[in-house]
């Protein structure tokens, strides 16, 4: 299998790279707006045309299917939602390679790569067990927990995240469920991404900042992260 890059790349850290992340309702994109409204030198997300995405598409369906189709084509095929963060994968480290970025700037990632893993090995389909799979995200989280420098954990008690979820316009998956299944699901859920939280910080030394969002408003939050940045930046 080619997986466009070894587990021994190295792959060239821009400025300040860091990936907030959190349950539905904890206010991940409130933070990621807020933040780049208050410095300019935010930059939220990675620029992915379409054009730059294909090829990585192309490279993951190939290298996968023939082992789907051998042992696992009783079951589903990855939802579209799955193939777009496998992309956004493989083709944002093709980014952070290729491009040279500005020392001032610090890229923000929302549902950014550490999530995407996350959600892929707890939710995704029974292809993910197989040794084909799990080689292919070992390698993508070697390479993401090394080009990361920082995680933000936003979170809040379960009956606040659910009440926000409930109150928001925009669908998810719990936003109908009973308070027994839309708590197991937030569980789950925190669960999985705890466990790779503690990799990154622990083998990586990705460092970690975490947030309650029912206790501490967003300007409150706002102001310590951009604290933060300018210490880890020299400002």
């Amino acid at each position: 299998m080619n997986n466009g890059a070894t587990s021994n790349t190295i792959v060239e850290k821009p400025p300040l790279v860091v990936e907030i992340m959190g349950p539905a309702g904890a206010g991940k994109t409130t933070l990621v707006r807020a933040l780049s409204r208050r410095d300019k030198t935010i930059q939220p997300g990675i620029p992915l045309p379409k054009t730059r995405q294909i090829p990585f598409f192309i490279s993951n369906t190939f290298s996968m299917l023939p082992t789907y189709l051998r042992h696992y084509r009783h079951s589903r095929w990855f939802n579209w939602r799955e193939t777009r963060s496998m992309v956004y994968l493989k083709a944002g480290l093709h980014v952070f390679r290729q491009e040279a970025l500005n020392n001032d700037v610090v890229t923000v990632l929302d549902h950014g790569p550490i999530y995407r893993l996350a959600t892929l090995r707890e939710f995704g389909p029974e292809l993910t067990t197989s040794q084909l799979y799990a080689r292919w995200w070992a390698n993508l989280f070697s390479q993401w927990a090394a080009t990361l420098d920082m995680i933000i954990w936003l979170d809040a008690p379960n009956v606040i995240l659910l009440d926000r979820i409930r109150c928001r316009d925009h669908w998810h998956v719990i936003k109908e469920k009973c308070e027994r299944e839309a708590y197991e699901f937030l569980t789950r859920y925190r669960t999985a991404m705890e466990r790779l939280i503690v990799r990154s910080v622990t083998d990586h030394q990705v460092a970690l900042l975490r947030f309650d969002t029912s206790k501490k408003s967003a300007e409150q939050i706002v102001g310590e992260v951009l604290a933060t940045f300018d210490g880890v930046r020299g400002l």
